[in-house]
Protein backbone atom coordinates (compact mmCIF):
# COMPACT_ATOMS: atom_id res chain seq x y z
CA UNK A 1 0.00 0.00 0.00
CA UNK A 2 1.76 3.60 -1.14
CA UNK A 3 0.95 6.27 1.26
CA UNK A 4 1.10 9.94 0.60
CA UNK A 5 2.24 13.15 2.17
CA UNK A 6 0.16 16.06 1.78
CA UNK A 7 -0.02 19.80 3.42
CA UNK A 8 -2.19 20.11 6.24
CA UNK A 9 -5.99 21.03 5.72
CA UNK A 10 -5.82 18.39 2.21
CA UNK A 11 -7.94 15.81 4.06
CA UNK A 12 -8.88 17.14 7.19
CA UNK A 13 -10.68 20.60 8.17
CA UNK A 14 -9.17 23.20 10.49
CA UNK A 15 -12.16 22.16 12.62
CA UNK A 16 -10.58 18.35 12.69
CA UNK A 17 -7.00 19.34 13.45
CA UNK A 18 -8.28 22.09 15.65
CA UNK A 19 -10.39 19.56 18.42
CA UNK A 20 -7.19 16.74 18.11
CA UNK A 21 -4.95 19.13 18.76
CA UNK A 22 -6.73 20.11 22.10
CA UNK A 23 -7.25 16.25 23.23
CA UNK A 24 -3.85 15.60 22.54
CA UNK A 25 -2.04 16.71 25.38
CA UNK A 26 -4.18 14.47 27.82
CA UNK A 27 -2.53 11.63 25.97
CA UNK A 28 -0.11 9.49 27.65
CA UNK A 29 2.61 9.82 24.59
CA UNK A 30 2.32 13.72 24.51
CA UNK A 31 5.97 14.97 25.35
CA UNK A 32 6.15 16.41 28.84
CA UNK A 33 7.09 19.63 30.51
CA UNK A 34 6.00 21.52 27.30
CA UNK A 35 2.99 24.66 27.08
CA UNK A 36 1.45 25.79 24.17
CA UNK A 37 -1.16 23.28 22.08
CA UNK A 38 0.49 21.67 18.58
CA UNK A 39 -0.27 23.26 15.06
CA UNK A 40 -1.26 20.91 12.07
CA UNK A 41 1.64 20.45 9.58
CA UNK A 42 1.22 17.10 7.26
CA UNK A 43 -1.25 14.52 6.68
CA UNK A 44 -0.61 11.12 5.76
CA UNK A 45 -3.26 9.34 3.71
CA UNK A 46 -2.64 5.53 2.43
CA UNK A 47 -4.28 4.53 -0.93
CA UNK A 48 -7.15 2.03 -0.05
CA UNK A 49 -7.55 3.61 3.21
CA UNK A 50 -10.13 6.31 2.78
CA UNK A 51 -11.11 6.43 6.17
CA UNK A 52 -7.42 6.92 7.48
CA UNK A 53 -5.29 10.05 7.84
CA UNK A 54 -2.58 10.73 9.69
CA UNK A 55 -2.07 14.06 11.00
CA UNK A 56 1.37 14.95 11.63
CA UNK A 57 1.50 17.86 14.73
CA UNK A 58 4.35 20.83 15.05
CA UNK A 59 5.48 21.03 18.98
CA UNK A 60 7.99 23.39 18.94
CA UNK A 61 10.83 21.29 16.79
CA UNK A 62 9.30 17.63 17.91
CA UNK A 63 7.01 15.78 15.30
CA UNK A 64 4.09 14.16 16.42
CA UNK A 65 2.28 11.23 14.58
CA UNK A 66 -1.70 10.98 15.74
CA UNK A 67 -3.46 8.44 13.22
CA UNK A 68 -6.62 9.21 12.72
CA UNK A 69 -9.97 7.54 11.69
CA UNK A 70 -12.23 10.11 10.52
CA UNK A 71 -15.80 8.99 9.00
CA UNK A 72 -19.49 10.85 8.33
CA UNK A 73 -21.17 11.30 11.79
CA UNK A 74 -23.73 9.07 11.18
CA UNK A 75 -21.81 5.97 10.23
CA UNK A 76 -19.85 6.78 13.45
CA UNK A 77 -21.11 5.75 17.62
CA UNK A 78 -19.12 7.07 19.95
CA UNK A 79 -18.82 3.88 21.38
CA UNK A 80 -16.23 3.01 18.80
CA UNK A 81 -12.95 2.78 19.43
CA UNK A 82 -11.23 5.91 20.75
CA UNK A 83 -14.34 8.42 20.09
CA UNK A 84 -12.71 11.89 20.13
CA UNK A 85 -15.43 14.05 19.01
CA UNK A 86 -17.39 15.63 16.61
CA UNK A 87 -15.96 18.31 14.40
CA UNK A 88 -17.42 19.66 10.83
CA UNK A 89 -19.99 17.23 10.70
CA UNK A 90 -16.95 13.99 11.16
CA UNK A 91 -16.98 11.51 13.70
CA UNK A 92 -13.16 11.49 15.02
CA UNK A 93 -11.81 8.63 16.34
CA UNK A 94 -7.78 7.64 17.91
CA UNK A 95 -6.35 5.35 15.22
CA UNK A 96 -3.71 3.96 17.53
CA UNK A 97 -6.77 1.93 19.21
CA UNK A 98 -8.75 1.61 15.86
CA UNK A 99 -8.54 -1.81 13.78
CA UNK A 100 -8.87 0.56 10.43
CA UNK A 101 -5.68 2.11 11.18
CA UNK A 102 -3.87 -0.78 12.41
CA UNK A 103 -5.22 -2.76 8.99
CA UNK A 104 -3.82 0.10 6.95
CA UNK A 105 -0.21 0.55 8.94
CA UNK A 106 0.17 -3.48 8.16
CA UNK A 107 -0.45 -3.44 4.70
CA UNK A 108 1.74 -0.33 4.19
CA UNK A 109 4.56 -2.43 6.02
CA UNK A 110 3.52 -5.07 3.31
CA UNK A 111 1.96 -7.61 6.06
CA UNK A 112 -1.22 -8.98 6.26
CA UNK A 113 -3.84 -6.60 7.48
CA UNK A 114 -5.66 -9.20 10.06
CA UNK A 115 -7.07 -7.34 13.15
CA UNK A 116 -8.75 -9.96 14.49
CA UNK A 117 -8.60 -10.21 18.40
CA UNK A 118 -6.10 -7.19 18.43
CA UNK A 119 -6.13 -4.59 21.12
CA UNK A 120 -3.92 -1.59 22.32
CA UNK A 121 -1.42 -2.21 24.99
CA UNK A 122 -2.58 0.02 28.07
CA UNK A 123 -0.07 1.79 30.00
CA UNK A 124 1.99 2.76 26.96
CA UNK A 125 3.86 5.99 27.27
CA UNK A 126 5.49 7.15 24.64
CA UNK A 127 4.13 4.92 21.58
CA UNK A 128 1.52 3.08 20.96
CA UNK A 129 1.84 -0.92 20.66
CA UNK A 130 -0.68 -3.19 19.55
CA UNK A 131 -0.67 -7.01 19.44
CA UNK A 132 -1.77 -8.62 16.64
CA UNK A 133 -2.30 -12.57 17.34
CA UNK A 134 -3.53 -12.87 13.75
CA UNK A 135 -0.64 -11.70 11.85
CA UNK A 136 1.96 -14.58 11.40
CA UNK A 137 4.25 -14.24 8.73
CA UNK A 138 7.53 -16.25 8.51
CA UNK A 139 9.32 -15.92 11.91
CA UNK A 140 6.46 -14.71 13.60
CA UNK A 141 4.68 -17.95 14.60
CA UNK A 142 2.81 -16.36 17.61
CA UNK A 143 1.56 -13.12 16.45
CA UNK A 144 2.74 -9.51 16.03
CA UNK A 145 3.35 -6.11 17.59
CA UNK A 146 2.86 -2.81 15.40
CA UNK A 147 4.08 -0.03 17.29
CA UNK A 148 2.99 3.45 16.43
CA UNK A 149 5.88 5.79 16.83
CA UNK A 150 4.19 9.00 18.02
CA UNK A 151 7.25 11.35 18.10
CA UNK A 152 8.28 10.57 14.20
CA UNK A 153 12.11 11.24 14.55
CA UNK A 154 14.30 13.19 12.00
CA UNK A 155 16.05 10.47 10.03
CA UNK A 156 15.58 6.77 10.17
CA UNK A 157 14.36 5.41 13.58
CA UNK A 158 16.64 3.94 16.15
CA UNK A 159 13.69 1.06 16.99
CA UNK A 160 13.54 0.56 12.91
CA UNK A 161 17.69 0.56 12.12
CA UNK A 162 18.50 -1.18 15.45
CA UNK A 163 15.88 -4.03 14.91
CA UNK A 164 16.13 -4.83 11.62
CA UNK A 165 19.99 -5.03 11.84
CA UNK A 166 19.88 -7.12 14.84
CA UNK A 167 17.75 -9.61 12.88
CA UNK A 168 20.33 -9.54 9.98
CA UNK A 169 22.67 -11.09 11.86
CA UNK A 170 20.31 -13.77 12.98
CA UNK A 171 20.44 -12.27 16.57
CA UNK A 172 17.52 -14.14 18.51
CA UNK A 173 17.11 -11.76 21.70
CA UNK A 174 15.35 -8.59 20.53
CA UNK A 175 11.89 -9.87 18.25
CA UNK A 176 12.01 -10.70 14.79
CA UNK A 177 11.75 -7.36 12.54
CA UNK A 178 8.93 -7.95 10.23
CA UNK A 179 8.86 -4.52 8.55
CA UNK A 180 8.38 -0.95 9.22
CA UNK A 181 6.18 2.27 7.72
CA UNK A 182 7.85 4.74 6.38
CA UNK A 183 7.15 7.99 5.58
CA UNK A 184 7.04 9.40 1.91
CA UNK A 185 9.75 12.46 0.93
CA UNK A 186 8.21 15.03 0.61
CA UNK A 187 9.44 19.12 0.34
CA UNK A 188 8.62 19.97 3.93
CA UNK A 189 11.00 17.08 5.23
CA UNK A 190 14.70 17.69 5.77
CA UNK A 191 15.40 14.01 5.93
CA UNK A 192 14.88 11.25 3.10
CA UNK A 193 14.05 9.10 5.67
CA UNK A 194 11.83 9.00 8.16
CA UNK A 195 9.77 6.38 10.07
CA UNK A 196 5.49 6.13 11.06
CA UNK A 197 5.82 2.64 12.44
CA UNK A 198 7.47 -0.86 12.83
CA UNK A 199 6.25 -4.43 12.99
CA UNK A 200 7.89 -7.17 15.04
CA UNK A 201 6.78 -10.65 16.49
CA UNK A 202 4.88 -10.93 19.30
CA UNK A 203 6.92 -12.36 21.80
CA UNK A 204 4.88 -15.57 23.90
CA UNK A 205 3.89 -15.68 27.01
CA UNK A 206 5.54 -12.52 27.80
CA UNK A 207 6.00 -10.72 31.18
CA UNK A 208 7.47 -7.47 32.07
CA UNK A 209 11.06 -7.73 33.30
CA UNK A 210 10.66 -5.36 35.95
CA UNK A 211 7.01 -6.52 36.92
CA UNK A 212 8.45 -9.85 37.22
CA UNK A 213 11.83 -8.94 39.37
CA UNK A 214 9.22 -6.76 41.65
CA UNK A 215 7.45 -10.02 41.37
CA UNK A 216 10.02 -12.69 43.26
CA UNK A 217 11.44 -9.75 45.70
CA UNK A 218 8.02 -9.69 46.95
CA UNK A 219 7.86 -13.40 47.27
CA UNK A 220 11.19 -13.55 48.77
CA UNK A 221 12.66 -15.65 46.26
CA UNK A 222 15.61 -15.04 44.36
CA UNK A 223 15.99 -13.63 40.78
CA UNK A 224 19.50 -14.85 40.39
CA UNK A 225 19.08 -17.24 38.03
CA UNK A 226 16.93 -15.12 35.81
CA UNK A 227 19.68 -12.37 36.31
CA UNK A 228 22.03 -14.59 35.22
CA UNK A 229 20.39 -15.84 32.34
CA UNK A 230 19.73 -11.83 31.19
CA UNK A 231 23.25 -11.06 31.92
CA UNK A 232 24.18 -13.30 28.82
CA UNK A 233 21.80 -12.22 26.66
CA UNK A 234 23.10 -8.55 27.76
CA UNK A 235 26.45 -9.61 26.70
CA UNK A 236 25.04 -11.18 23.34
CA UNK A 237 23.51 -8.30 21.95
CA UNK A 238 26.25 -5.90 21.95
CA UNK A 239 28.35 -8.70 20.37
CA UNK A 240 25.58 -8.84 17.85
CA UNK A 241 25.21 -4.96 18.11
CA UNK A 242 29.02 -4.60 16.77
CA UNK A 243 28.73 -7.12 14.16
CA UNK A 244 25.30 -5.58 12.64
CA UNK A 245 26.16 -2.15 13.13
CA UNK A 246 30.04 -1.16 13.12
CA UNK A 247 32.12 1.58 14.13
CA UNK A 248 35.13 2.61 14.36
CA UNK A 249 35.22 5.33 17.23
CA UNK A 250 37.14 5.03 20.44
CA UNK A 251 36.72 6.87 23.67
CA UNK A 252 38.47 10.60 24.65
CA UNK A 253 39.17 9.75 28.11
CA UNK A 254 38.91 13.32 28.78
CA UNK A 255 35.69 14.05 27.05
CA UNK A 256 34.05 11.15 29.01
CA UNK A 257 35.08 12.00 32.06
CA UNK A 258 34.24 15.70 31.39
CA UNK A 259 30.48 14.57 30.34
CA UNK A 260 30.20 12.98 33.52
CA UNK A 261 32.00 16.17 36.15
CA UNK A 262 29.53 18.13 34.22
CA UNK A 263 26.23 15.85 34.63
CA UNK A 264 27.52 15.45 38.53
CA UNK A 265 27.89 19.19 39.11
CA UNK A 266 23.98 19.71 38.14
CA UNK A 267 22.99 17.11 40.17
CA UNK A 268 24.68 18.55 42.99
CA UNK A 269 22.59 21.64 42.14
CA UNK A 270 19.36 19.92 41.61
CA UNK A 271 19.42 18.33 44.27
CA UNK A 272 20.87 19.17 47.87
CA UNK A 273 20.55 15.71 49.70
CA UNK A 274 23.89 15.19 47.16
CA UNK A 275 25.76 17.90 49.14
CA UNK A 276 27.76 15.96 51.24
CA UNK A 277 28.93 13.77 48.67
CA UNK A 278 29.91 16.38 46.03
CA UNK A 279 33.81 16.17 47.24
CA UNK A 280 34.19 12.16 47.42
CA UNK A 281 32.49 11.92 44.09
CA UNK A 282 34.49 14.61 42.33
CA UNK A 283 37.56 12.55 44.05
CA UNK A 284 36.13 9.40 42.21
CA UNK A 285 35.86 11.18 38.65
CA UNK A 286 39.49 12.66 39.36
CA UNK A 287 40.83 9.17 40.21
CA UNK A 288 38.78 7.82 36.80
CA UNK A 289 40.77 9.64 34.33
CA UNK A 290 43.73 9.30 35.48
CA UNK A 291 43.22 5.48 34.67
CA UNK A 292 41.17 5.75 31.62
CA UNK A 293 42.33 4.86 28.09
CA UNK A 294 41.33 4.96 24.49
CA UNK A 295 38.90 1.77 23.99
CA UNK A 296 36.59 1.53 21.48
CA UNK A 297 32.97 2.66 21.62
CA UNK A 298 30.27 0.92 20.00
CA UNK A 299 26.37 0.93 19.40
CA UNK A 300 24.24 0.14 22.49
CA UNK A 301 20.75 -0.18 23.98
CA UNK A 302 21.38 3.20 25.30
CA UNK A 303 18.24 2.84 27.64
CA UNK A 304 18.11 -0.33 28.89
CA UNK A 305 16.67 -1.17 32.24
CA UNK A 306 14.43 -4.50 33.35
CA UNK A 307 11.49 -2.59 32.16
CA UNK A 308 13.31 -2.56 28.29
CA UNK A 309 13.07 -6.70 28.64
CA UNK A 310 10.41 -9.23 28.60
CA UNK A 311 10.52 -13.18 29.81
CA UNK A 312 8.57 -15.39 27.84
CA UNK A 313 8.57 -18.94 26.87
CA UNK A 314 11.67 -18.52 25.01
CA UNK A 315 13.92 -16.57 27.56
CA UNK A 316 14.79 -12.85 27.46
CA UNK A 317 13.86 -10.81 24.59
CA UNK A 318 15.32 -7.03 24.77
CA UNK A 319 13.33 -3.85 23.39
CA UNK A 320 12.75 -0.50 22.87
CA UNK A 321 15.62 0.59 20.97
CA UNK A 322 14.67 4.22 20.57
CA UNK A 323 16.19 6.17 23.57
CA UNK A 324 14.69 9.55 24.90
CA UNK A 325 11.89 10.19 21.83
CA UNK A 326 13.12 14.14 22.08
CA UNK A 327 16.41 13.64 21.72
CA UNK A 328 17.98 14.49 17.96
CA UNK A 329 18.78 11.15 16.41
CA UNK A 330 22.61 10.84 15.93
CA UNK A 331 22.74 11.70 19.82
CA UNK A 332 20.50 8.44 20.22
CA UNK A 333 23.09 6.21 18.13
CA UNK A 334 26.11 7.76 19.03
CA UNK A 335 28.71 5.41 19.96
CA UNK A 336 29.16 4.84 23.62
CA UNK A 337 30.55 2.39 26.26
CA UNK A 338 28.42 -0.72 26.48
CA UNK A 339 28.79 -0.57 29.99
CA UNK A 340 26.66 1.56 29.95
CA UNK A 341 23.85 -0.70 29.51
CA UNK A 342 25.30 -3.03 32.41
CA UNK A 343 24.77 0.25 34.74
CA UNK A 344 21.40 0.48 33.87
CA UNK A 345 20.38 -3.00 34.78
CA UNK A 346 22.06 -2.96 37.92
CA UNK A 347 20.36 0.17 39.24
CA UNK A 348 16.85 -1.75 37.91
CA UNK A 349 17.52 -4.55 40.31
CA UNK A 350 17.77 -1.88 43.29
CA UNK A 351 14.47 -0.42 42.28
CA UNK A 352 12.86 -4.01 42.11
CA UNK A 353 14.18 -4.82 45.35
CA UNK A 354 12.41 -1.29 46.84
CA UNK A 355 9.46 -1.34 44.95
CA UNK A 356 8.90 -5.34 45.57
CA UNK A 357 9.47 -4.90 49.47
CA UNK A 358 12.60 -7.42 49.13
CA UNK A 359 12.93 -8.81 52.86
CA UNK A 360 16.04 -10.07 52.37
CA UNK A 361 18.36 -6.60 52.21
CA UNK A 362 20.83 -8.61 49.74
CA UNK A 363 18.50 -9.59 47.38
CA UNK A 364 19.83 -7.01 44.84
CA UNK A 365 23.26 -7.34 45.39
CA UNK A 366 23.06 -11.44 44.77
CA UNK A 367 21.05 -10.90 41.63
CA UNK A 368 23.51 -8.09 40.19
CA UNK A 369 26.16 -10.38 41.13
CA UNK A 370 24.62 -12.79 39.23
CA UNK A 371 24.13 -10.56 36.58
CA UNK A 372 27.78 -9.40 36.09
CA UNK A 373 29.08 -12.71 36.64
CA UNK A 374 27.17 -14.14 33.77
CA UNK A 375 27.84 -11.19 31.73
CA UNK A 376 31.59 -11.45 31.93
CA UNK A 377 31.28 -14.93 31.02
CA UNK A 378 29.17 -14.83 27.66
CA UNK A 379 31.22 -11.34 26.69
CA UNK A 380 34.54 -13.53 27.45
CA UNK A 381 36.44 -10.80 28.91
CA UNK A 382 36.66 -8.43 32.48
CA UNK A 383 35.02 -5.78 33.20
CA UNK A 384 36.33 -1.98 34.07
CA UNK A 385 35.34 -2.12 37.41
CA UNK A 386 36.40 1.35 37.76
CA UNK A 387 34.58 2.57 34.68
CA UNK A 388 31.15 0.36 35.68
CA UNK A 389 31.13 2.15 38.64
CA UNK A 390 31.53 5.20 37.91
CA UNK A 391 28.56 4.64 35.17
CA UNK A 392 26.52 3.45 37.92
CA UNK A 393 26.97 6.42 40.06
CA UNK A 394 26.35 8.57 37.09
CA UNK A 395 23.00 6.94 36.54
CA UNK A 396 22.19 7.06 40.56
CA UNK A 397 23.01 10.87 40.93
CA UNK A 398 20.27 11.09 37.57
CA UNK A 399 17.82 8.95 39.68
CA UNK A 400 18.53 11.20 42.83
CA UNK A 401 17.43 14.46 40.83
CA UNK A 402 14.77 12.65 39.16
CA UNK A 403 13.36 11.01 42.38
CA UNK A 404 13.74 14.90 44.44
CA UNK A 405 11.28 16.28 41.83
CA UNK A 406 8.63 13.73 41.04
CA UNK A 407 8.95 11.35 44.18
CA UNK A 408 11.14 12.99 47.13
CA UNK A 409 9.55 9.93 49.05
CA UNK A 410 12.10 7.69 46.95
CA UNK A 411 15.04 9.43 47.28
CA UNK A 412 16.55 6.96 49.60
CA UNK A 413 16.65 4.48 46.41
CA UNK A 414 19.14 6.23 44.57
CA UNK A 415 21.02 8.17 47.23
CA UNK A 416 21.44 4.92 49.33
CA UNK A 417 23.50 3.88 46.11
CA UNK A 418 25.00 7.11 45.58
CA UNK A 419 26.33 6.48 49.34
CA UNK A 420 27.50 2.65 48.81
CA UNK A 421 29.77 3.73 45.43
CA UNK A 422 31.43 6.10 47.10
CA UNK A 423 32.14 3.13 49.90
CA UNK A 424 33.33 1.29 47.00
Amino acid sequence: MRATVAPAGTHLPAEVTDLVASWAPGRRWYPGGTSGLPSAWLEVTFDGSSDVVVALLLLGATVLQVPLVVTPKERSEEADPGYIGTAAGLAVHDGGVHPSAWAAYLEAAGLDADTTGGRAIAGEQSNTSVILPAVRPDGAPHGAMLKILRTVAAGAHPDVVVPQALTGVGFTGTPRFLGAVDLPAAPQLVESTNHLAVVAALVPDARDGFELACEHARAREPFDALAADLGSVVAHLHAALREALPTPVTLDPVAFVAGLRLRADAAFEAAPSLAPHAEAIRDLLDDLETRLTPVPLQRIHGDLHLGQALHGSDGWQLLDFEGEPQRPVAERAAPDLPLRDVAGILRSFDYAAAVGEAADPAWAASAQAAFLDAYRSASGGTLDDAVLRALVLDKALYEVVYETRQRPHWVPIPLGAVERLIRG
